[in-house]
């Protein structure tokens, strides 16, 4: 009867844990859709840069055909080559805050990818360990294995533990997307 029960807990105890690993599996797939977007962005941001900077060149490039200018249409210049200072200074600047957009995302993808990877490496060592004690008495050896291989796979870190930042991102990042689904 007790080992039934301890069967059972085991079960319980595992099947828990399911829940925080596709919770970690759906926000893996919501931050490699973040990473993907960031990458989008970063390369339109960076071609929006270069095509007006080809731009600027071609029309800075004075014409062999064209007639001198006059003192007064020859100041024109510098007024508007602040406003293309202005204008390259804004472009630039949303190329470097894409790029921190997408060093973030790539960041956090990572994290969780190497998670969602010790994850299925920390099952893999389990349950066949689970399947082999769950038909004796040795089962109530379970929980020092599992110990064990946790300590060994996730280097003294809990992974389940409210104060961990990829438990934390993964929150805020599944809730942000429950509470703005998109189309």
């Amino acid at each position: 009867m007790r080992a039934i029960l301890l069967i059972l807990l085991a079960c319980l105890l595992t099947s828990c844990l399911s829940v925080t690993r596709e919770r970690e599996a759906h926000c893996l797939a919501a931050t490699m859709t973040d990473v993907w977007q960031a990458e989008q962005e970063l390369n339109f941001a960076e071609q929006t840069r270069r095509t007006a900077q080809q731009a600027r060149s071609e029309q800075a490039e004075p014409s062999q055909d064209s007639p001198p200018l006059s003192v007064r249409v020859a100041d024109a210049p510098f007024r508007f080559a602040s406003s293309r200072n202005e204008e390259a200074r804004k472009l630039y600047q949303r190329v470097v805050e894409a790029r921190l957009r997408h060093r973030e995302a790539s960041k956090w993808y990572g994290l969780i990818a190497r998670r969602v990877q010790t994850r299925i490496e920390e099952d893999e060592m389990l349950y066949p360990v689970l399947g082999m004690l769950a038909t004796s008495t040795a089962i109530v050896l379970y929980p020092l294995v599992r110990w064990n291989v946790r300590s060994v796979l996730w280097e003294g870190v809990d992974p389940d533990a409210e104060d961990d930042p990829v438990q934390r991102f993964c929150s805020a990042r599944l809730e942000q997307e429950h509470s703005n689904p998109q189309p």
